[in-house]
């Protein structure tokens, strides 16, 4: 499963999103038989389209399969769960965040990406003890964002404006936390995504991509892959 996870997320980070089984095989350093045989694998499965080209075999991804969606999320949910392994004093911020999204939004709630995550890990205020961020708030340092992306159908002003006040509120030991947001709906992502002028598009999404996706995981990759068909991305 891991591999095939692999196999997916590589055709995003390809020019035109089309490669070769033996581009494959380099590209994650696998021998050419294993890339082979996963490929033909994820052919059956309707992930992945095979199409012969003389000698080669070019394969693309099959945006239309939720398979494919299912699979790339599966990596990005196994992404954010392995950082917080590595991070435990994030564990109780980021599932804390994760439940006052899911209130506020319910159904609505596509995905929520924290976008800064690595910001705030190594030596931030979230390490500090509850006394220590006091102090350090009280000695006029600037506050410590948490920025996050959020991708809400119809999003209420109203419930927007209420959005940080009910972070303040699940999260008081956080002294000096400020919340900033970007608030999108499916389809203004899908649009950004798609913009060629740039290669905006491209720079969105590798933003997006190296955030840790809160919730939503096979959500945003439909998202993604929507978009993916009209104008793949580029490294």
């Amino acid at each position: 499963m891991e591999l095939n996870i692999l196999l997916t997320e590589v055709f995003l980070l390809m020019p035109g999103g089309v490669l070769s089984i033996h581009q494959v095989s380099k590209k994650l350093e696998i021998p050419y038989g294993t890339a082979y045989n996963r490929i033909h694998e994820l052919g059956r499965m309707g992930v992945v389209h095979i199409i012969p080209q003389g000698k080669a075999k070019l394969c693309t991804l099959n945006s239309d399969n939720p398979m494919t969606s299912a699979l790339l999320g599966l990596g990005a949910a196994q992404a954010t769960s392995h950082f917080l392994r590595d991070h435990a004093h994030m564990m109780n911020l980021v599932q804390r965040t994760t439940q006052v999204l899911e209130q506020r939004f319910r159904d609505t709630l596509h995905t929520a990406i924290l976008l800064n995550a690595d910001a705030l890990t190594p030596h931030g205020a979230l390490r500090e003890t509850p006394a220590e961020q006091t102090v350090s708030a009280n000695a006029g340092e600037d506050p410590v964002s948490l920025d996050l992306f959020l991708v809400v159908s119809n999003p209420d002003a109203e419930e927007l404006e209420e959005l940080e006040h009910a972070f303040v509120a699940a999260l008081p030991q956080y002294h000096h936390l400020k919340v900033t947001k970007m608030v999108v709906s499916p389809s203004t992502l899908s649009g950004m995504l798609e913009e060629k002028e740039n290669d905006a598009g491209t720079a969105a999404f590798q933003m997006l991509r190296k955030g840790l996706l809160l919730t939503g995981f096979d959500r945003f990759y439909q998202i993604v892959l929507k978009a993916f068909r009209g104008n793949p991305f580029r490294t």
